[in-house]
């Protein structure tokens, strides 16, 4: 990390951190408990606070013209959304499930859908911390539709986003859109093509 770059342990280091990549997004960007108790409790537990603060800012948006976000209150909601999309990952790849990376198999009850690409249907998944693992990071995982593939980014969301945007290392496919780096998903610049 360099000079520039937030320290993101710190409070408010995250917003810091997606307000560079992403721009201001909602300034009043919250959710309250309840809006994420349900989630939370169907995850079975807490998510991270760096996907919860990018969520509550950005959630309901559109990342690199491509990458959707939803929040818990937002048009599809998030819990739907992960239910169906666990759903998918279960049904496509459990005849060959002990192929994948052994990280995913462990956490394969537990993965939590946080964001679909739009350009050819692949999944952003978060994988909890293995067990023994003191790092508490949330890796970020992606279903690559088209392959199929699945492949593990090590490193939360912030990092993932600070790759992407950054240090313009997007997924193998995923294209580099003109478009602004957030638009929420009511911007009529979506459905036109970029300048």
């Amino acid at each position: 990390m360099n000079e520039e770059e937030p320290d993101v342990g710190l409070f408010g280091g995250w917003i810091v951190l997606y307000s560079r990549l992403l721009g201001e997004g909602r300034v009043d960007g919250s959710s309250s408990d309840d809006m994420w108790a349900p989630v939370e409790e169907w995850v079975g537990g807490p998510l991270p606070e760096e996907y919860k603060t990018l969520v509550e800012r950005y959630g309901d948006g559109v990342i690199a013209g491509h990458l959707f976000v939803p929040h818990p209150g937002g048009y599809r909601g998030l819990l739907q959304f992960m239910q169906e999309e666990r759903e998918a990952l279960w049904e496509s790849y459990e005849p060959v499930k002990q192929q994948l990376d052994p990280r995913v198999v462990e956490a394969w009850e537990t993965v939590v859908p946080w964001a679909y690409h739009d350009w050819d249907g692949d999944t952003c998944f978060l994988l909890p911390p293995a067990s023994g693992d003191m790092t508490e990071v949330w890796n970020v995982g992606i279903d690559f539709r088209q392959c199929p593939e699945f492949v593990i980014f090590d490193g939360g969301v912030g990092e993932f986003l600070r790759g992407m945007l950054a240090a313009d290392e997007y997924p193998r496919g995923w294209p580099r859109n003109r478009r602004p780096a957030w638009m929420p998903v009511d911007d009529p610049r979506l459905t036109r093509p970029p300048e």
